[in-house]
């Protein structure tokens, strides 16, 4: 069945929702009860594929669509990047570099909520490098999660900063998807629009950073980082070479992948130098089956769970596409629509909220959007293409990073979670994600932006004011 082919259901269009809000609906009560996860949503996913099934007039092409979902590109690059992502920052850990983390931390006083500062900043740099929030929380959640709550921060916070300075770095970087679909589509200046969105990222991140050190203070575990800081060696932070070398590759234009394997390379070379692991721990021979061979295979099913969850999910939105309903909702929002600038923002923001969350992917919802309805209603009330660019970017950066069933917050709580579970902590709950602070105060920084005006052109002298 080609892409444009679209699904037919004994219940009208309405029926290619049902399987979404399905599964949807079941990831939601298991959150809710304090189980969700990658893993969890694994029977909500086949429960909803199957109940779709009986309300689709042609089965062979349901089972189609759900594989052109599954055999998606962007599935699969993002697939392959968090198993690379995932070695990285096992290779790190098992480097030693959590206790190296720990040491630095005993020896500056940098503890507690404080060093929540530092788990912001470290994944914001790595996902402005590598235009990848997911890579940032795959490659540093097994490092700094551990390390922060150690060192006195509240569990749920430190999972919370990982996220936020993902969400940030993701946010700001030139070569994130979500900046290059957004100028892409709108037709906008790559520098320009950088530059007009960074006094409103940089005062959304300035308030998360607020936010986290004023609550993020845990019942702390600093005597246990005390003895792990006492037995560290100082010279584990050469390990955060390989951090180093991904962002620098990443921002001379080398592939993701290719960056991620140079990072995984100086790991290796390091953590084989400081003595901090065997060329056996990273390949043997195991000496039973259901042994694991080494650091390599647990890295990688330690991503299995979001793994399987994306090809679920991919599926059930392959679904909903091709019922023809998203074409129905754009071209209802598109004859209903204000003249004004104000509601016009407010449209294309929302507009483009509802699209992430329905599609569980920020990227495809602005490929979605972004022609359709976004470019010719900003057209249409003078809206510069810099800001229509950056509207979009700010709005799948803001809700859709609260939401547990959306594809990037569940590939951080996976991290969060075989982190804690491998380092023998509680596992916080997905259901932590709706306290997200960035994006809670980059959706609170746009609101405040959209219906003032406030930054609305950026340099006031290379656009026309025009009234909201």
């Amino acid at each position: 069945m080609s892409q444009s082919t679209k699904l037919e259901f004994h219940i009208g269009k309405i029926g290619g929702m049902v399987p979404l809000l399905t599964m949807v609906g079941l990831m939601l009560l298991l959150t809710f009860n304090g189980v969700g996860g990658p893993k969890a949503a694994w029977a909500p996913g086949f429960i909803a594929i199957i109940l779709g099934m009986f309300l689709v007039k042609s089965k062979r092409d349901y089972f189609q669509s759900i594989l052109d979902g599954i055999a998606d590109k962007t599935g699969v690059v993002v697939i392959t990047a968090w198993i690379f992502a995932a070695v990285l920052g096992s290779l790190m850990k098992a480097g030693g570099l959590v206790d190296g983390i720990l040491w630095f931390g005993m020896s500056t006083g940098i503890q507690g909520s404080m060093f929540l500062i530092i788990v912001f900043m470290s994944t914001a740099i790595f996902a402005m490098g590598t235009g990848s929030s997911n890579g940032a929380n795959l490659a540093l959640a097994p490092i700094l999660f551990p390390a922060g709550v150690y060192l006195g921060a509240d569990p749920a916070f430190v999972a919370l900063a990982l996220l936020s300075g993902a969400v940030f770095g993701d946010n700001v970087a030139p070569i994130s998807d979500t900046t290059i679909v957004g100028c892409t589509t709108q037709g906008a200046d790559f520098g320009a629009t950088v530059r007009q969105r960074m006094p409103l990222s940089l005062t959304a991140g300035a308030i998360a950073l607020v936010a986290l050190v004023v609550f993020g203070q845990g019942d702390g575990l600093v005597e246990a980082a005390t003895q792990n800081g006492d037995s560290a060696r100082p010279e584990s932070l050469l390990m955060l070479l390989s951090v180093a070398a991904v962002v620098f590759f990443a921002l001379k234009g080398r592939h993701l992948l290719e960056a991620l394997s140079y990072g995984i390379l100086v790991a290796t070379v390091v953590g084989l130098g400081i003595g901090a692991f065997a060329v056996s721990d990273l390949f043997t021979v195991p000496s039973e089956r259901g042994v694991s061979n080494g650091i390599i295979e647990d890295a990688i099913a330690g991503v299995t769970g979001a793994v399987v969850f994306v090809i679920l999910i991919l599926g059930v939105i392959k679904i909903f596409m091709n019922s023809g309903i998203m074409d129905d909702i754009l071209a209802f929002i598109t004859e209903r629509v204000s003249s004004s600038t104000r509601s016009t923002e407010l449209l294309m923001f929302f507009s483009t909220s509802v699209s992430s969350l329905l599609v569980s992917s920020n990227a495809p919802s602005q490929l979605l959007v972004g022609p359709t309805l976004v470019k010719p209603l900003g057209e249409k009330n003078n809206i510069t293409p810099e800001r229509r660019a950056n509207l979009m970017s700010a709005s799948v950066c803001s809700i859709f990073y609260m939401m547990p069933w959306c594809l990037a917050v569940m590939v951080w709580y996976s991290a969060v979670e075989t982190s804690a579970i491998s380092s023998g902590l509680a596992v916080p709950s997905a259901s932590i994600s709706f306290m997200a602070p960035y994006p809670w105060a980059l959706l609170g920084v746009m609101m405040f932006s959209i219906i003032t005006g406030w930054k609305r052109y950026g340099n006031q002298a290379q656009a026309q004011v025009q009234p909201a």
